[in-house]
């Protein structure tokens, strides 16, 4: 057991963790080990202080590399908190990070005692879109609906389960050796069998939205007629826990999900996010049902502990508002016009409950598996799709709507019927292009090409060319009407010499058809780029990141700590140019309450640094700019400054492309 001078060496940083800690399973911490950890020498030890080890999850080969490591889920003993526990683990130099087992609830549905129909499969075009396909039970992808369970039995959803063919029913074997018993349509992810009983209603109703039989007289009809829907219960009375997501996510990814629906949220968490980010699947989310702006929120994700996974900042996520029948934001849905991409129904929808019956809800709950269910026609009528192609689909063409400009990325609702238009035609190319260069930017002028070659609107333009670091560049933004002018000034990277830059302008369609690029060359003058010797405190190191080499970490073994002041410094060097600048290339996850990455200046000699930007909160790659004029002519030196002070920590910065330049 643990003894109590070691609780007590450690209690004021317990109760730091303690007090940024959102709702969680007291006693239980999830920790993620190093790639080179021992993982039976771990365990071995922390038993001898009596902590458990509850699950050893095994993700599946599509995800296992992604993750980096190995995720525990640990007991504490009676008496040791989780912030406690926390304390006495975080600087094991054997794990890459340790955190509580955040909660995870079914979001709220707002009370609604009007009489529910099926006004939304109208106003997304459904019937128009059933024309080309109502899904399939032989082909269609499998849906998995991480939720509160499904009834089984329900005889209008019944039809449309996804069977598991490698199970016998009944025999209580594994016979397909995944390691749950008769998992012949579902899994139970909290209980760990293959019994995804509905105990709370909320999973039944989203799964009848996505899938409930159609053209069977009875009922209602969800957006696939025919499909295969996994029901994966990862919430008991509507409430569960980060390792339940992770575990259901897991399940099913190894078990042939193309697609998840996922309407629940809660605070953010590394592991659960880290989990999303492996999943090679398409995740459709619930923004929340608490009419805030999940812009704020992930620069604030303890005191709004809402809006997560559906804001996590990641490619093979959608996040789903709800609108209502009159196309407006429901009142109580969440936005965001960076963070939440489109609106689809979610006022009074009328689906299956346990028992064979039907009821109306209102939520994004609601509206996520309207969007699933588009996901999953697309997926039939188109199988070699990819999640990215997908997701261009539904975003791409959505029903404009003024009320939600400024509210949701893509200012519109979800329209079935066009997201499965068939065309294989490409736009035409942009004409008329031209380029002016300068040491640090190129502006672009051209006239817009049109969808199948001919007129309407190229749904976006995209700028492709290769800087002077040898990185090939990819920059796309809204299309216009065909020979209507656009125009862009974009960064480029600096270079001491004078070149002629390759550009080529592609239009792309509403399918991601793309055009025959238009090419252009663009004169750059040369710059003066300083030569930068960066030197570490001996916390800072260069490690490898997918698609990058040698980018620089405030967190090369893990989290950065607690408490934590370390630097990234330049050697002193003299800025040549005019104008000067640095930019670099950064992605980072900084817990917003209290971490910060500082980008600092000062001139040699100096003892005093100045503060010239802060990163903090959670981002993906981004290029970042920082004005150093003021100091052309000087000798200066620069550094990354990471502060922490307690609370949880996350896995830091990382920095690419650095570079100094002038005119």
């Amino acid at each position: 057991m643990i003894n109590i001078q070691r609780l007590q060496s450690i209690a004021p940083r317990a109760a730091e963790l303690a007090a940024s800690l959102p709702d969680h399973a007291e006693g239980e911490l999830l920790v993620k080990l190093k790639p080179q950890a021992d993982i039976d020498s771990f365990v071995g030890l922390q038993s001898t202080d009596g902590i458990q080890t509850l699950e050893h999850f095994e993700f599946p080969e599509a995800m296992r590399a992604k993750f980096g490591g190995e995720l525990l889920r640990l007991k504490l003993p009676v008496g040791v908190s989780t912030a406690q526990g926390m304390a006495l683990l975080e600087g094991d130099p054997r794990l890459a990070y340790v955190t509580s087992n955040d909660l995870r609830k079914a979001e709220k549905t707002p009370s609604d005692t009007l009489a529910g129909d099926l006004w939304g499969l109208e106003k997304i075009q459904a019937p128009a879109a059933w024309e080309k396909t109502t899904g399939s039970r032989e082909n269609g992808p499998v849906i998995a609906v991480l939720d509160t369970g499904l009834d089984v039995s329900h005889p209008d959803i019944a039809p449309n389960l996804w069977t598991n063919d490698g199970e016998i029913p009944g025999n209580g074997i594994d016979d397909d050796g995944n390691g749950v018993i008769d998992d012949v349509h579902g899994f139970n992810a909290v209980e760990g069998t293959g019994d995804p009983y509905d105990d709370y209603t909320h999973g039944t109703h989203c799964a009848g939205t996505i899938a409930a039989a159609g053209d069977n007289g009875l009922g209602v009809v969800g957006v696939n007629w025919q499909a295969r829907i996994m029901p994966v219960k990862m919430m008991v009375k509507g409430e569960g826990t980060a390792a339940d997501t992770i575990r259901a996510l897991a399940y099913a990814t190894a078990n042939g999900a193309a697609i998840t629906s996922n309407s629940y949220g809660g605070p953010y968490t590394q592991p659960e996010y880290e989990a999303f980010a492996a999943s090679p699947l398409l995740h459709i989310c619930a923004a929340g049902n608490e009419h805030n702006d999940n812009d704020v929120s992930r620069f604030y994700p303890h005191d709004r502990p809402i809006g997560y996974p559906a804001t996590f900042d990641l490619p093979n996520v959608i996040s789903v508002a709800a609108s209502d029948k009159n196309d407006r934001l429901a009142g109580f849905s969440n936005y965001g016009a960076h963070t939440v991409d489109l609106a689809a129904p979610g006022s009074s929808i009328l689906s299956t409950v346990p028992g064979g019956a039907y009821d109306t809800k209102s939520g994004t709950s609601m509206a996520t598996p309207h969007v699933a269910g588009v996901a999953g026609l697309i997926a039939t009528l188109y199988p070699d799709a990819t999640a990215d192609e997908i997701k261009t689909r539904i975003l791409a063409n959505v029903d404009l709507v003024p009320s939600l400009v400024g509210k949701v990325l893509s200012g519109g609702r979800l329209n079935a019927a066009r997201a499965l238009e068939d065309d294989t035609i490409a736009p035409s190319s942009p004409q008329e292009s031209s380029a002016k260069g300068a040491w640090n930017a190129m502006d672009l002028k051209w006239t817009h090409g049109g969808d199948d070659g001919v007129g309407g609107n190229s749904t976006f333009s995209e700028i492709r060319w290769t800087d002077a670091d040898g990185r090939a560049v990819a920059h796309r933004l809204k299309g216009g009407a065909t020979g209507s002018p656009g125009q862009v000034q974009l960064p480029i990277f600096a270079s001491s010499e004078t070149r002629l830059l390759d550009v080529e302008i592609v239009s792309v369609d509403n399918v991601s058809n793309v055009s025959e690029p238009a090419k252009v060359q663009v004169e750059i003058p040369a710059a003066k780029v300083a030569s930068l010797e960066w030197v570490s405190d001996g916390k800072w190191a260069q490690v490898n990141r997918p698609g990058r080499q040698g980018v620089w970490t405030d967190s090369p073994n893990g989290n950065y700590a607690g408490r934590e002041d370390s630097s990234l410094t330049t050697k002193p060097f003299r800025l040549e140019g005019e104008g000067s600048q640095l930019t670099f290339e950064t992605s980072y996850r900084l817990d917003p309450h209290s971490d910060a990455v500082d980008v600092e200046v000062r001139e040699a000699g100096s003892p005093d640094w100045k503060k010239l930007q802060e990163q903090t909160s959670y981002r993906e790659w981004q290029r970042e700019e920082v004005d150093l004029s003021a100091y052309d002519g000087k000798t200066v030196e620069l550094r990354f400054h990471l502060h922490s002070h307690g609370g949880r920590t996350d896995d830091g910065i990382y920095l690419d492309r650095i570079s100094v330049a002038g005119a």
